[in-house]
């Protein structure tokens, strides 16, 4: 195996089958997959991943729960000491669930909250969606179990960032994702509520308030940024510096989908960036495989592109978040998102028809 290339980390989507029908879902998930894969081939995957040297990976859905025995998978990966988490909507949480979170030995669990009450609802097309988040916070709390949140930004869901803190500090969450939904899956048909790149700027501007004032630890996803003035305040760990250094989907990321299916990142969601089936061939042999992953194991500056093209940042950024490229532009290689000063002014505004600033 090439040892530059390291699946250290790993999302990997354990069903399609959700509870909810949330109108930023990238999957479009609801229904389970024709044949997802059995609790056996998922525990000779988990080995797999133990043995490529992955050390962390996120379980998501569609709805985690949803899938039975996850537990057993999650825990086969944590004895073999990788570190997991889940991501979870948290409408289904009672003393069962608890019981599997503790028998799985996660080190954390990721709730989706994508705003105050009004606009979270309004994303997961459900009157009592917010309530039960609320709820699965105070009982993960009672229960001294680490909790993260994830928000997913859409343009009228921006503006509960500041309230949205202040609740998330008041129930104590040490540490909050922000990222942007982009246009795949459901989002792909609600192109009108994708977020203003005007914004980006004010979202790192917000981030780096609010790590000053160290209530609650924000991070930017990846698709957030690039090299304004706020970039070091973006993704770093405490006591560490951390600027962004490319997308790594297919160096050190790999998704995993629930038919087996492999890619360089779960955000990658389109069968365009399917790089081979764990029913056909094992982990190792996708991940080796030459010509694999070749968007980013093959970059080169010269395939930046629009406002991308030509920026003196190039070689170090990449391009930024691929799927934001791909699903905003329709290029692998050219973002709207990026808000460094020296880049071009993005032209793709008209495009996508973003709710008025």
């Amino acid at each position: 195996m090439q040892s530059d290339y390291v699946p250290q980390n790993c999302v990997w989507e354990l069903t399609l089958k959700c509870n909810m029908k949330c109108i930023h879902c990238g999957s479009s998930a609801g229904k389970a997959r024709h044949n997802e894969l059995s609790l056996k081939e998922c525990l000779s995957v988990a080995d797999q991943l133990i043995d490529l040297g992955c050390k962390y990976l996120t379980f998501i859905g569609g709805e985690v729960f949803l899938y039975d025995e996850w537990e057993k998978i999650a825990r086969e990966l944590s004895d073999g000491g990788v570190d997991v988490n889940i991501i979870t909507n948290a409408y289904l949480f009672g003393d069962e669930q608890i019981e599997q979170i503790r028998y799985a030995k996660l080190g954390n669990v990721g709730i989706s909250l994508d705003g105050m009450e009004a606009s979270h609802n309004r994303i997961r097309n459900s009157n009592t969606s917010f309530q039960r988040v609320i709820k699965a916070i105070d009982r993960l709390n009672e229960e001294n179990i680490p909790i993260s949140i994830v928000t997913s930004l859409l343009d009228f869901n921006f503006y509960d960032l500041e309230p949205l803190h202040d609740l998330l500090a008041s129930k104590g969450i040490p540490s909050w994702q922000i990222q942007i939904a982009n246009a795949m899956g459901s989002m792909a048909n609600n192109r009108d509520l994708i977020l203003n790149p005007a914004k980006v700027p004010l979202i790192t501007k917000f981030i780096r308030e609010k790590r000053n004032e160290m209530k609650v630890r924000v991070y930017a996803g990846d698709d957030i940024g690039y090299y304004d003035e706020n970039e070091y305040y973006l993704r770093n760990r405490p006591g560490k510096i951390s600027v962004w250094r490319g997308c790594q989907a297919g160096l050190r990321v790999v998704g995993i989908d629930s038919i087996g299916n492999v890619k360089g990142c779960e955000s990658l969601y389109s069968d365009e960036f399917i790089e081979g089936n764990l029913r056909e061939e094992s982990l190792k042999n996708i991940w080796t495989k030459v010509g694999n992953f070749a968007y980013n194991r093959n970059f080169k500056v010269a395939n930046l592109a629009g406002a991308c093209e030509d920026c003196d940042m190039g070689h170090i950024c990449r391009g930024g978040c691929r799927g934001s490229c791909y699903f905003t532009s329709g290029n692998r290689f050219e973002n709207p998102y990026c808000c460094y000063p020296n880049k071009k002014s993005p032209d793709l505004l008209p495009r996508l028809k973003p709710v008025g600033f």
